[in-house]
């Protein structure tokens, strides 16, 4: 059997019978995610999972049936923003990820998995311990970014936009960083006070919505507070 190695699956889509593959391929053990496959998609994609064993990310277009790595992904469907620790941080969790309300999602636990697949067989999923870079990772889909640019940062003519999804653009690459955590409280502080204002901004095709964004950008700068001088921002688009 294959030793399980940690991969993070960003999920371009969830759709129809590839649905629980496609959950199901952001396990860690490269077996059990073959193994699960459906015959059809084993078939396109086995080679993959072959040569692959130490793949660390990884994006999977359903349409197409084809999965790529980091360095060939492009046309991403969502923000990836990570706080970058210098020193390994522990984690628990199943390695099965979902797509839900406009956001990819780890699901953390056992319970968590078999309510979100009920009667299917998944005696090859475990809930483990790893470690990994990341201090905080966020995902949160692109039709956010609308919002976002409007939410002014007082004071500069920066948005919200620019620093969460383009902060490296603009000069910000350490956690620690007195004036990005002071920039990003503002955003907040006034995407918090004018929520009519920006209700109107919501997708129109119900993926994200404003609450998301808020809970997203309280959740990041609560642990870019806590997070070490040393720690550097990240954000995949």
């Amino acid at each position: 059997m294959a030793r399980d190695v940690p991969i993070i699956g960003t999920l371009k889509t969830l759709k129809a019978d590839y649905a629980l593959d496609v959950r199901v391929f952001g396990t860690l053990n490269t077996v059990a995610a073959r193994e699960v496959a459906s015959d059809e998609f084993r078939e396109q994609n086995n080679r993959h999972f072959q040569t692959n064993s130490s793949l660390k990310s990884f994006e999977l277009d359903v349409f197409s049936g084809e999965i790529c790595n980091e360095n060939k992904t492009k046309g991403n469907m969502s923000l990836d923003l990570h706080i970058i620790s210098q020193e390994p941080v522990k984690k628990h969790g199943t390695g099965v990820y979902i797509r839900e309300n406009g956001q990819t999602l780890e699901l953390k636990t056992m319970e968590e998995v078999r309510a979100h697949f009920p009667g299917k067989d998944l005696s090859h999923i475990h809930e483990f311990d790893y470690e990994d870079e990341s201090f905080w990772h966020g995902n949160i889909t692109h039709n956010m970014g609308k919002m976002a640019r409007e939410v002014p940062v007082e004071g500069t003519n920066l948005s919200l936009y620019d620093l969460l999804w383009q902060p490296e653009d603009h000069g910000f690459n350490s956690a620690g960083s007195p004036c990005y955590r002071e920039l990003v409280l503002k955003g907040y502080l006034y995407l918090r006070a004018h929520r009519q204002e920006l209700l109107p901004l919501n997708p129109d095709n119900g993926w994200g919505h404003y609450d998301l964004l808020l809970t997203f950008t309280e959740d990041f700068l609560l642990h870019l507070i806590r997070a070490g001088d040393d720690c550097r921002i990240e954000a995949g688009v």
